[in-house]
């Protein structure tokens, strides 16, 4: 009988994940990144712009007046001069007074920009990834129709994308195998 050796179990070294693990084609998540970001800063900046204008405006850091329909008569003094000697006289005017509107306060009205706003970014973040999200769709249903198009052994003439979207250099790429292996050109 031959003796076999036993190999111990030998541990599979885990694949520690850092930054640039992540940034697979940097110049695409990029500038996705930076799409993202100015949409949320439009966003960010319109809604501070909003409670800065309700602060430094109408309403005085949490009470909220209005005028009242009703006015107030009140007497001034002044005086005038009846033949050379000055008197006082009392002078009747009419007024209308500020009156605090308990259904409005500072968070009410805050919380009613807020909530507006939102709704409008997520408006504008949907049409966004909407069209951010067609320029990526597009050329992957076209590599991927044509991808099909040579499994079945169809022609497939060249990959094209339009220009603006994403993936150019993947349909290039493809060209070219299609071109070298395909084709038989060099």
């Amino acid at each position: 009988m031959s003796e076999e050796t036993v190999n111990p179990p030998t541990k599979i070294p885990r694949y520690k994940r850092h930054l640039a693990n992540y940034l697979i084609d940097k110049d695409f998540q990029l500038r996705f990144f930076l799409n993202f970001s100015l949409l949320f800063i439009f966003g960010l900046l319109l809604t501070l712009g909003f409670l800065f204008w309700i602060h430094s405006t109408k309403y005085d850091k949490g009470v909220v007046f209005r005028l009242r329909e009703d006015t107030v008569k009140f007497y001034q003094k002044g005086f005038e001069v009846v033949n050379g000697e000055e008197k006082e006289k009392y002078v009747e005017k009419e007024y209308a007074l500020p009156d605090y509107d308990h259904g409005l306060d500072l968070f009410t009205i805050q919380f009613r920009g807020i909530i507006l706003f939102s709704t409008l970014y997520l408006f504008l973040s949907a049409a966004f990834v909407l069209v951010y999200s067609h320029k990526m769709a597009g050329p992957i249903y076209n590599i991927k129709k044509n991808l099909r198009l040579l499994l079945d052994g169809k022609e497939v003439d060249k990959i094209r994308i339009r220009s603006g979207d994403e993936f150019q250099d993947l349909a290039d790429l493809l060209n070219e195998l299609i071109d070298k292996k395909i084709h038989h050109h060099k």
